[in-house]
């Protein structure tokens, strides 16, 4: 007994089209992964500059991220 050339290529192309439904699914997670990572990088970097600016101007500093005006400076380096 056998499947009909009909049925046949019928089942290999939905197998066809799921494999490259999961190849995509795959490629994307490795997408995925590497943004995490960057993200990651990122946030590290900032928490050494946060760090890094809280222990200059103090723990409740704000930067104004378009003019570099520092507000909320509590110790005496306010004018570094």
């Amino acid at each position: 007994m056998k499947l009909s050339k009909k049925k046949l290529e019928g089942l290999k192309e939905v197998l066809k089209a799921k494999d490259e439904a999961l190849l995509a699914v795959g490629n994307l997670e490795m997408r995925k992964v590497h943004f995490v990572s960057e993200a990651m990088q990122a946030e590290n970097l900032f928490q050494e500059i946060r760090a890094e600016l809280q222990g200059k101007y103090g723990e409740d500093v704000q930067v104004d991220l378009q003019t570099g005006e520092i507000e909320n400076a509590s110790n005496d380096l306010k004018k570094a």
